[in-house]
């Protein structure tokens, strides 16, 4: 698979986002890095596991819904009560995609 690329990552994300092609690409870098930090992965021009694009796109689908959440909390109001929900933090199903792929450290 080739490496993830912004038009991969909007395919990803479906035509109904209203994200701008700045802010997806922006998204892409970041997660890129964040990914690159926690895992082996292999260079833009060699093919890219399935699982790895997998989980980045993933990887950038949460970071753009969390920017509406700037303090990572989310409120639910109802006659009875508010509830709140702390979001973001890794995904389990991107946990589970990249632990192949994680980088090893001793000492």
């Amino acid at each position: 698979m080739p490496a993830p690329t912004l038009e991969l990552v909007k395919s990803y994300l479906g035509v109904s986002h209203s994200w701008t092609d700045a802010e997806v690409a922006s998204a892409l870098k970041a997660e890129k890095a964040g990914q690159a930090r926690r895992c082996r992965v292999p260079a833009d021009s060699e093919d890219w596991p399935a699982d790895l694009v997998e989980a980045l796109c993933r990887r950038v689908a949460a970071n753009l819904a969390n920017r509406g959440l700037p303090l990572g909390v989310s409120a639910q109001m109802s006659e009875m009560s508010v509830q709140t929900t702390r979001v973001g933090g890794l995904d389990r199903e991107v946990r589970r995609l990249e632990a192949p792929h994680r980088k090893v450290v001793i000492g």
